[in-house]
């Protein structure tokens, strides 16, 4: 059986340079206070590459399990199919108001993930939480973060989990957004950092942002 980082290269939906971000800053955060947290889990690459950084952390694991949702009309895309024409956006529903359904893009079932994680050392340090983010980010036990990984794709996936989430999120802890190049993702942060009078110094590695809180 290969070692995890190294399996965790093979299942990864992004760039070998951004998982190894992933690995890099959970081993630097490893000692200080606050879970880790990842929102859009996937297969389990990044979730792998952070407990193999930091094996004794806790570490959050929201996905749906049933792909990314369908889009708002702050989105322009289905991520991976296709992008809207102009009168699609405007029949779409509103922000806040999208329907639960599955795009059937990024579809990997829980049993497939618990197979993954279970080729680390500690994978009962692994907390899954199951369902739309709408429905669990909110509602879960998590006092502080020290690394928060977003990776919702849309517009609306994205909000959710900075509201929920981001106030717990420690000083010098890591916000990584892994869908920022997507225009709806980018308008959820810009919207809500401007709400709460806040200016990420945003830095990029690979294809993602992230920044240091």
């Amino acid at each position: 059986m290969k070692e995890p980082l190294e399996f965790a290269k093979e299942i990864a939906y992004s760039t070998e340079e951004t998982l190894m971000f992933s690995h890099m800053c959970a081993e630097a955060l490893q000692n200080t206070e606050g879970v880790y947290v990842e929102c859009g889990v996937a297969a389990g690459a990044q979730i792998i590459a952070m407990a193999i950084g930091a094996p004794d952390k806790i570490i959050h694991a929201f996905d749906s399990f049933e792909g990314i949702p369908m889009p708002s009309n702050k989105d322009n895309q289905i991520p991976g199919i296709r992008f809207f024409q102009k009168d699609e956006r405007v029949a779409l529903p509103d922000p806040g108001k999208q329907e639960m359904v599955s795009s059937g893009v990024t579809v990997v079932p829980l049993k497939t993930f618990k197979e993954n994680i279970s080729r680390l050392p500690n994978p009962q340090n692994i907390i899954i939480h199951e369902g739309w983010f709408e429905n669990t980010v909110a509602k879960a036990d998590i006092d502080k973060i020290s690394i928060l990984r977003l990776d919702g794709d849309l517009y609306n996936s994205t909000r959710v989990c900075l509201q929920a989430l981001f106030h717990k999120v420690i000083k010098g802890g890591i916000v990584i957004i892994d869908d920022f190049k997507l225009p709806g993702c980018r308008l959820a942060c810009r919207e809500f950092f401007r709400e709460i009078d806040y200016r990420p110094d945003y830095v990029a590695v690979s294809n993602i942002m992230y920044f240091v809180k």
